[in-house]
């Protein structure tokens, strides 16, 4: 064999002809002769992360930086490894160690920038982006990075310009398509948005972050193969899932799909109310195929999950989460379980309900509501406190129209202080939204659903309010853009949601909002009218 040194160039000739294989089993001789050779194990690594086997790649150079603590590279490309896993504060401790050893090195400086994005903080992420863009103006990650952040404040115009500027200089960067692609999500430009990822995915199949969102994309527009082939893409890609640093980490093996007979399974929230009542319905389904069924649920949905299904465990969620529950061999997140029991539209059952208000609720509900005079009782949600909210709120002024329908009772299901809009609509055009009761429908989910199940019907725009109503068996009229990924609108109706009429509102013009409204009252009208949704 040659001079070891002779053999360690030889591996570096093979990395750089791109033959990973070749590379690694010369660095596996070189090790068999000197198990201590740091270099060989550096080598080594980056041979193994060349070949996607990023476990191998991350104990390779982790154990080259225990034998060379002083090589910045070694470091760099540790982080760089912890970043391709997912284990993005791992990563930033070895890219801050590289650059300690390093000051400036423009590698770790963009690597650690990507690595604060994905840990969600977005600041200091634009900030290293920007010292990268002193010295490399057209660096494409660096362009990447801003446009994630200008996307996290919302300034979603900022976020596509960003990524538009690196894309004219690097017009195929897997990382730019994908942050164009985002930016274009959030503006509700769904069929750009569909071109970018996929151009994304097609330069870089591990691109988990492009996998995911079109999974959402495909989920909202109904496409039910193209949704689950990009799950599985990303979760080959990221084991901890489309949660965006909401993943809940367990002891347990996560469960895909197989048969539940005997075992014991751990379903947690990774998202808000909303999904987490959409997914409810679901879980009657998952409880008849396992031995036992133990749901993480936000406390406030507690009394009425609980008396809906009543053989299911279900504890509060808590940060951090309770890791141990007793005699539990399989977790999932509650979106796997749409995965894994709606592969395709034929298994979507037919049902009308499945939560269950408190009784007394609703009968307290009903005595009110009679009070309120004659007609048919109608609950209205017409705004988003959300900072993300994508122009799906309305204004009372707005919905004129709807609230002047002859003999229909308008009871308001906004949470929220906006009780100066709802006087104003009564001193300005006699118009009254009444009280549901006195409870606060923020806070008090049970009531707030036993108020629900005591009406004739819902307006809403897609919020908790409309995933409750449908869950309670309520028809309800949606007022939405033509895309809304939770309810997965086709053909005049929701895939999941068989209780929601949508009215679609394509533009924010004032001739377009009214020809919205309208439709929404004949929508109202046909549903009081005929009884059903």
């Amino acid at each position: 064999m040659a001079t070891l040194q002779e053999a360690l160039m030889v591996a570096v000739d093979c990395l750089q002809a791109g033959q990973p294989a070749q590379a690694e089993h010369v660095c596996r001789q070189i090790l068999a002769v000197d198990p201590e050779n740091g270099n060989a194990l550096y080598l080594q690594g980056i041979a193994q992360a060349q070949m996607d086997r990023l476990d191998e790649a991350r104990d390779s150079l982790a154990t080259a930086v225990a034998r060379i603590p002083d090589n910045a590279d070694i470091h760099l490309n540790l982080g760089r490894v912890h970043l391709l896993s997912g284990q993005f504060q791992e990563a930033e401790h070895s890219l801050r160690s590289c650059l300690a050893l390093a000051p400036g090195h423009g590698g770790a400086l963009i690597e650690l920038a990507k690595t604060l994005s994905s840990l969600s903080r977005f600041d200091e992420a634009a900030e290293t982006a920007q010292d990268v863009l002193r010295t490399d103006p057209e660096c494409p990650e660096a362009r990447a990075v801003l446009s994630d952040a200008r996307r996290e404040v919302n300034d979603l115009l900022g976020a596509e310009e960003h990524a538009r500027a690196g894309l004219r200089t690097a017009p195929d960067h897997p990382r730019l398509l994908c942050a164009l692609g985002l930016a274009l999500f959030q503006q509700s430009r769904i069929g750009e948005a569909v071109d970018a990822l996929t151009g994304a995915v097609a330069g870089d199949a591990r691109d988990w972050r492009a996998h995911f969102n079109l999974c959402r994309i495909h989920l909202g527009l109904g496409r039910l193969a193209e949704a689950w082939h990009h799950l599985d893409r990303g979760y080959a890609a990221y084991p901890d899932g489309p949660f965006a640093g909401r993943a809940r980490r367990f002891p347990e093996p996560r469960w895909v799909g197989a048969p539940l007979a005997g075992e014991r399974l751990r379903v947690w929230q990774p998202y808000a109310i909303g999904e987490e009542i959409l997914y409810a319905g679901l879980y009657g389904e998952i409880a008849e195929r396992a031995e036992r069924v133990v749901i993480d649920t936000t406390p406030k949905l507690l009394p009425l999950f609980r008396r809906s299904f009543p053989d299911i465990d279900f504890i509060p969620r808590t940060d951090p989460p309770v890791t141990t529950v007793g005699g539990i061999t399989r977790q999932c997140s509650a979106f796997d379980l749409m995965r894994w029991l709606r592969p395709t539209e034929a298994t979507i059952p037919a049902r009308r309900r499945y939560l269950v208000a408190d009784p007394s609720a609703v009968a307290d509900s009903r005595r009110h509501f009679e009070a309120l005079g004659a007609g048919p009782k109608v609950g209205i949600s017409w705004t988003s406190s959300s900072t993300a909210d994508t122009g799906k709120s309305l204004t009372l002024e707005a919905l004129r129209p709807l609230l002047g329908l002859p003999g229909v009772v308008f009871v308001t299901l906004q949470y929220g202080d906006h009780a100066e809009e709802i006087r104003a609509l009564r001193d300005r055009h006699g118009f009254v939204l009444h009280s549901p009761g006195a409870f606060d429908p923020f806070t008090d989910i049970d009531r707030l659903a036993g108020a629900i199940a005591a009406l004739d019907a819902v307006v809403s725009i897609p919020n908790v309010t409309a995933h409750l109503a449908d869950a309670l068996g309520v028809p309800t009229v949606l007022l939405t853009r033509p895309f809304v990924q939770n309810f997965s609108l086709r053909d005049g109706r929701s895939l999941w949601c068989p209780n929601i009429r949508p009215v679609f509102r394509n533009a924010d013009d004032a001739a377009a909002v009214e020809r919205f409204v309208d439709a929404a009252c004949a929508r109202l009208r046909n549903i009081l009218d005929d009884g059903v949704a």
